[in-house]
């Protein structure tokens, strides 16, 4: 389970063979999909979010996978029946998995939960699957999902991180999250947010993922990418650099910092 208030602000997805927000494309699920889903976890009432009909659905994803066209990969955000708390303060259950549209199974699941607060808020646009070629291993293809919150925030943070961004990995019947990570965040070099001084450096970092050449215990190192851009005063300073570090799989997952810093530049 994922502890209230994990699941910070997030916006734009920009991955090795993803979109950005702006560009990506609709992953609906259609109503087949949805109250299969919901009868095999013993829940009823489900509809797409976005059909302004009352439905425990909040977000849902589904999208074709890529190796076996019987698959859909699915993301479901989903309230129960007795939970009455208001958008921003609901505790709500995410399943992710992969449906076998022929005979309406999960053959593989995760089951998890995300904590709305203040910084946290999901709609009907907060999920988004990513089926780039995560080949972890000749027999294992991994897919992400992003989340992304439509809440707020802080008013005058000196730093924030956006694009919570897990990788999951096929283990059997059952999913693995073994990476995470938030794939945009930018920091304070100079000055205050809102200070209303003329010194306000910030620094941005976009992530990108792509698989390395060699593997350590079982799966494939991932290379993180980031591309660096100074910003003074809201206007980009000079041309963006491009950091990178190599993880490596050490056998149960990828560890990385899910606020990474590798990118930052020396103060």
């Amino acid at each position: 389970m994922y502890p209230i208030g994990k699941w910070t602000c997030a916006a734009l997805l920009v991955l090795a063979g993803g979109a950005g927000a702006a560009e990506r494309t609709a992953q609906p699920c259609d109503a087949a999909t949805l109250q299969t889903l919901a009868g095999l976890l013993g829940q009823q009432g489900w509809q797409a979010p976005q059909s302004g009909a009352a439905t425990p659905v909040v977000a849902a994803a589904c999208k074709p996978w890529p190796d076996d066209p019987k698959l859909q990969v699915v993301a479901v955000a989903y309230s129960t029946a007795d939970d009455k708390a208001e958008p921003g303060e609901r505790n709500l259950n995410l399943l992710v998995g992969q449906f076998d549209t022929s005979s309406g199974k999960l053959v593989t699941r995760s089951d998890d939960s995300i904590g709305e607060d203040a910084m946290v808020e999901i709609d009907s646009s907060s999920l988004w699957l990513d089926t780039a070629r995560y080949r972890l291993s000749p027999e294992v293809r991994g897919f992400g999902l992003i989340i992304s919150s439509v809440a707020r925030g802080a008013s005058c943070p000196d730093a924030w991180s956006y694009d919570d961004f897990s990788l999951y990995a096929p283990q059997g019947d059952k999913l693995k999250e073994v990476f995470r990570t938030y794939l945009r965040q930018w920091t304070t070099l100079e000055g205050v947010v809102c200070g209303g001084a003329d010194k306000l450096v910030i620094e941005r970092s976009q992530l990108t993922l792509a698989m390395g050449k060699d593997s350590h215990n079982g799966y494939a190192d991932l290379i993180v990418s980031s591309k660096v851009q100074r910003e003074h005063e809201g206007d980009d300073v000079g041309t963006p650099k491009t950091v990178r570090t190599t993880v490596s799989y050490d056998g149960t997952r990828y560890p990385f910092e899910e606020f990474s810093t590798f990118w930052q530049s020396a103060p």
